[in-house]
Parts: structure tokens; sequence; C-alpha cells
């Protein structure tokens, strides 16, 4: 069997959670505590807030890259015109001092 997803494993637990607190005093003659459903809860609170941050932090990111991205297409451009522009305007024996060493 597949192991169940994120969010599976969460629902899970919040129904664990839920029938654990219902049925507490049948469960405790077999020794689990209502401190467990409460922890249990506890936990599942915790990833629902660590989740919720993952995903901004995955937006964040991909915000980033489209930056990165753009900024990185300008720059090629800004390069190329540089490139064409001194191979005009330098001698070929001076382009290597602008990092060109490309022919005519």
């Amino acid at each position: 069997m597949s192991r169940a997803t994120f969010s599976q494993s969460l629902v899970d637990a919040r129904l664990m959670s839920d029938a654990l607190k219902a049925h507490a005093e049948e469960l405790a003659k077999v020794g689990l505590a209502e401190s467990t459903a409460v922890s249990l809860r506890e936990c599942i609170d915790e990833l629902s807030i660590l989740d919720t941050q993952q995903e901004k932090l995955k937006a964040d990111l991909k915000a980033t890259t489209a930056k990165i991205v753009d900024v990185s297409k300008k720059m090629e451009s800004d390069m190329q015109d540089c490139r064409k522009r001194v191979k005009l305007a330098i001698p070929q024996a001076q382009w290597k001092e602008f990092g060109l060493t490309a022919t005519r």
C-alpha cells in the first residue's frame, strides 16, 4: 500500500484525535489517556501552521525565481548590445580587455 499524502495524514490524525476524546473513558481502561488526544491535536495544529509557512515560502521562491529570470534576460540583452558596440568602436586587439575573444 502506498504512503498517505500529508493532507491525508492530517485528516487521519484529526479523526483519531476526535475519536480519542469521544471515547476517553473506554480508552483510559487500556492506558490511553485523554492527554494523548490533546498532544495529537497540538501536533496537528503545529503541522498546519508549518505547512502554511512552507506554502508561503514556495510562493516566495517562485516569485524570486521569476525575478531572477527577468533580470538575467535583461543582463544578457545588455551584454549582447555592449559586445556589438565594443566591437564597432574598439580595435580587435583591445577586445580582450572587455572579455571578448570572438572575431569580427
